[in-house]
């Protein structure tokens, strides 16, 4: 994982380019809440001609946060806890050294499993005197 000072690429994802962006404001003001870490938008130019007969290039539904000062973990959690909020959201980490977490909301199968078996221990209820 990558050290202090390294920088992270976090890509966000949305339906669409204007989801996407709403989406990375709202992870780069909670990033840029924590001591310490910097989030910005990567320069979104791109070089090279769009494609044959456009004005530009393609927009994709998807925007690049880099985020400095603080170590992987902590910027990895703080994704995580921003991703699971809601089903919708879709987050990817690339770290300095190469390795990439796919963070994605909503309930994971296992915890999905659980729900529905109900097999997490119940409370014994309190025993009410009359």
């Amino acid at each position: 994982m990558a050290e202090t000072g390294d920088v992270l690429r976090v890509q966000v994802f949305g339906a669409d380019p204007a989801h996407a962006e709403r989406e990375a404001r709202e992870l780069r003001d909670a990033l840029n809440g924590l001591a310490g870490v910097e989030a910005r938008f990567a320069d979104r130019r791109r070089r090279g001609v769009g494609p044959a007969g456009s004005k530009g290039t393609a927009l994709t539904p998807e925007v690049i946060l880099l985020v400095t000062g603080s170590t992987s973990a902590v910027v990895r959690a703080a994704v995580k806890g921003w991703v699971e909020v809601r089903k919708s959201r879709y987050a990817r980490v690339e770290f300095s050294d190469g390795t990439v977490a796919e963070l994605r909301g909503g309930v994971s199968g296992a915890e999905l499993k659980e729900l529905r078996d109900g097999s997490r221990p119940q409370e014994e209820p309190d025993e009410v005197n009359p």
